[in-house]
């Protein structure tokens, strides 16, 4: 982990590095387009200073010595705020450090929306000389269709700034073989930095004699994107969106009193929100181009089935569905055998525009012997689903992540289909794609690319008992239907 140069002067502490990021689109285009995926659409973050100002990392003068930090939110919605709380106190499991979130002053951390100034956070307690009128945050790319992997990855990073950690890039024992020209090259293209910016922002390292610090982390949540390109020799290029077990032992070692005990090995669930009791997850995170097809929840429909292409970027990995004439992608995501009890399965669906997408839900454990229902998404942004030979007529947007969720109520009969927290419909659960008299249990969810128009990416599987928390549901009335939609 980085460690922080020591400055004696208050006004050093005063002037103290304001660090951002910034995007050259807006982080949920790279996220919807991600056929043009490249490194110059990366988040790129900088450490701005006053030009005249000798810089002021995040010393060891500028680590908090309290235990509790106010932060009071200026703008933004209620949903973008929970997602920010929630990622926010996944420092506090590994700290003497709470985050008490507050409606006035005084407050320690201030945080905006504004998405005209990218993302950015004042470093530790140099957030005190900051004016109470004024943001010491911002999130300048969160909206209401941010995916949870960058709402988790923006959210830590920042506040790791404000506990008062800077850029792993730049530790005193990171050992990266700069390619200099590509990178002044790169910098100066992207970001219209100069030389002596990029000097600043990427090879000056912080001095080992004035910090305290740890090993070098490339896995750290503070630690660039670094592109191929701007390095020599071997280099992987990393997309950390959590916290690195060195980051645990550090946060720990500077805010001592609670959290995980050091002794105890540290878990990384995926991606699901820490209230769920969860059953099963999965956000690809862990996985390689090898393990993700030796995956125990995920196998192909048949022998003959193409698998899913499984795609990492510098926001996070997913898999991709992709119709090809040959070895047509056709998977199925199996949490396990459920025939009593109350559970919600949700996850993360991005359809490219003028493409469509296909799920439905598989009841025994032999693929194609009962569907429980079928799930169209149409190129021109409909949808309908087909239970018990009837159709429920739906809406849905593409080019951004929509959350699909199915709640399978065993005790009363009862399954619910919903798109982005809103009931699309309800019906018995013993209802078939085809039928009145089903199976009441479940297996799997089948993707299958459905036709010429298939592409849509998935992320973010989380299954989770909510038995006794399910509400009282408006039920939309099923439309009757003439088509025929033949089970593949």
């Amino acid at each position: 982990m980085n460690h922080l140069p020591i400055r004696s002067s208050l006004l050093l502490l005063i002037l103290a590095v304001l660090i951002s990021c910034s995007k050259e689109e807006n982080v949920i285009s790279d996220v919807l387009d991600p056929e043009i995926q490249s490194d110059e659409n990366l988040l790129i973050c900088t450490e701005l200073y006053p030009e005249d100002h000798a810089r002021a990392f995040g010393n060891k003068q500028l680590f908090w010595d309290k235990k509790v930090l106010r932060v009071r939110f200026l703008d933004g919605s209620s949903y973008i705020r929970n997602k920010v709380k929630q990622y926010a106190q996944v420092w506090s499991q590994h700290a003497g450090i709470t985050f008490e979130f507050v409606n006035s002053e005084p407050s320690d951390i201030r945080i905006s929306f504004d998405n005209s100034s990218g993302s950015w956070s004042y470093v530790g307690k140099t957030n005190n000389y900051i004016s109470s009128s004024r943001a010491t945050m911002n999130f300048g790319w969160f909206n209401n269709n941010t995916s949870d992997t960058e709402f988790r990855r923006t959210t830590l990073h920042e506040f790791g700034h404000a506990l008062g950690l800077s850029h792993e890039h730049q530790h005193p024992l990171a050992d990266i073989n700069w390619n200099r020209e590509a990178v002044y090259a790169y910098y100066e293209r992207t970001q219209d930095w100069s030389a002596s910016d990029v000097d600043a922002n990427i090879f000056r390292k912080y001095s080992a004699a004035t910090s305290n610090y740890s090993q070098y982390d490339p896995l750290s949540i503070m630690h660039y994107y670094i592109p191929r390109s701007l390095v020599l020799g071997p280099w992987t290029p990393t997309s950390n969106t959590r916290l690195s077990s060195t980051d645990i032992e550090f946060i720990g070692a500077m805010y001592p009193g609670t959290g995980t005990d050091p002794d105890e090995p540290v878990v990384l669930d995926c991606n699901c929100p820490e209230d769920l009791v969860l059953v099963a997850c999965d956000d690809f995170e862990s996985y390689d181009d090898e393990t993700f097809l030796q995956a125990e929840q995920w196998s192909k429909w048949s022998s003959n089935s193409g698998h899913a292409e499984f795609q990492t970027y510098n926001w996070g990995k997913v898999i991709k569905m992709n119709y090809y004439d040959v070895s047509n992608p056709d998977i199925l995501f199996s949490p396990g055998s459920f025939t009593e009890g109350q559970y919600r399965l949700s996850w993360d669906m991005y359809v490219r525009q003028n493409s469509s997408a296909y799920f439905n839900v598989q009841k025994n454990e032999v693929a194609g012997e009962e569907f429980g229902a079928q799930f169209y998404f149409m190129a021109d942004q409909s949808g309908a689903m087909y239970i018990s030979d009837q159709e429920v007529q739906f809406d849905y947007v593409q080019e951004q992540w929509n959350k699909i969720g199915l709640v399978f109520d065993f005790t009363n009969n009862q399954m619910i289909f919903e798109i982005n927290a809103t009931s699309v419909a309800t019906w018995p659960l013993s209802w078939s794609a085809r039928t009145e008299f089903g199976g009441t249990q479940f297996n799997a969810i089948n993707f299958y690319a459905a036709d010429e128009d298939a592409q849509f990416w998935l992320d973010d599987f989380c299954m989770s008992d909510i038995n006794g928390a399910i509400s009282d549901v408006v039920m939309t009335p099923l439309q009757n239907s003439n088509s025929s939609v033949p089970l593949k």
